[in-house]
């Protein structure tokens, strides 16, 4: 340790990552009233963030039939540089007594990190993973949960959460949880609504665009919808808002604008969230520091920081096609007005 001269300013810190994949966790330093000193100069601790989700899916007819899934990221900055914390052990205990315990893995951009590639290109976090996984229900409907991380140096970081109510399509017919819709026509998605939920997330992953989208990693695009009454979106023109002011795909913006062209399929999911997977992502909600940074809400505490959110969510497949026969798939219901 030693003493240098330095500025004594008051600080203020980002309450979280300015993306929920959060690359880096940033820091605002307000320069006022600050004078010259003599400081100690002290290395910088390492901070541990935990990134975790707990997701169950319900069938989306049969509202028995539930899997839950639930994955945990954990990062070690280290001199800003991000690092896998071997070791960790993560579990969620909830009210019932019953106690989710994950399993380390390796490879986490495959597992931890969504398999939907980024528009953008965001990289995405470095960490060690942690998943688990139960074909059931593990956690009711409106069940508090509880979170505990503990690092392999002895620290600890808690959260805790409520599950969002069990919710599922309106008026939609299926088969397998397929559907077809006539080409270049739209559908309306609607559903009842999630009891305790904050909002919802839809995210849709498409193929067979041929030109329109000629990159190799396919088409992948995500809408919020902020409050538990957000409760219909139209696909796949409610999908397009990351789309509209990009001048390179301005032509698949109008074939989809228009509906699902033919020969084209998407897989689609709407999921329910948390309070703290909402306040995480803060929905683009004009949240942010006066750089542009969208300021998140942490949910993780202790011995580091990060966010623990749980979700309710179905998914689907819809393919765009005439029908080939009368066995073939049905729609998914009436076409979307213009």
């Amino acid at each position: 340790m030693r003493a240098n001269k330095s500025l004594r300013c008051a600080r203020s810190r980002l309450a979280g990552s300015s993306q929920r994949r959060w690359p880096a966790l940033s820091a605002l330093i307000l320069l006022g009233g600050c004078e010259l000193a003599d400081v100690a100069v002290e290395p910088i601790p390492d901070l541990f963030v935990a990134g975790v989700t707990l997701v169950a899916t319900v069938d989306p007819l049969e509202s028995s039939r539930v899997n839950t899934h639930a994955t945990a990221l954990v990062t070690r900055f280290h001199r800003q540089q991000e690092q896998e914390v071997p070791g960790a052990h993560v579990r969620v205990l909830g009210e019932s007594g019953r106690v989710l315990q994950f399993d380390e893995v390796s490879d986490p951009l495959v597992t931890c990190v969504t398999p939907f590639p980024v528009r953008k290109g965001t990289r995405p976090p470095a960490g060690s993973c942690h998943v688990a996984f139960a074909r059931e229900a593990y956690f009711a409907p409106g069940e508090r949960v509880m979170l505990t991380v503990t690092l392999p140096g002895g620290g600890v970081l808690t959260g805790e959460s409520r599950m969002p109510g069990s919710f599922a399509p309106s008026d939609i017919s299926l088969e397998d949880g397929r559907c077809r819709l006539d080409p270049d026509s739209g559908y309306r998605f609607d559903w009842t609504r999630s009891e305790g939920s904050w909002g919802y997330l839809a995210e849709a992953r498409f193929a067979g665009l041929g030109e329109l989208w000629s990159r190799e990693s396919p088409l992948y695009l995500e809408v919020t919808l902020r409050g538990a009454d957000k409760t219909a979106l139209a696909f796949p023109r409610g999908f397009l808002f990351e789309l509209a002011g990009d001048l390179d795909s301005l032509d698949l913006y109008r074939a989809l604008h228009e509906g699902l062209p033919e020969g084209a399929s998407a897989e689609v999911a709407v999921g329910a969230v948390d309070r703290n997977w909402a306040n995480w992502i803060r929905f683009g909600a004009p949240n942010s520091t006066s750089a542009g940074e969208v300021i998140s809400v942490p949910s993780v505490f202790g011995d580091g920081t990060g966010w623990f959110g749980t979700a309710v969510r179905w998914r689907l497949s819809v393919e765009s096609r005439h029908a080939n026969g009368d066995d073939d798939l049905p729609l998914c219901g009436p076409a979307v007005a213009d």
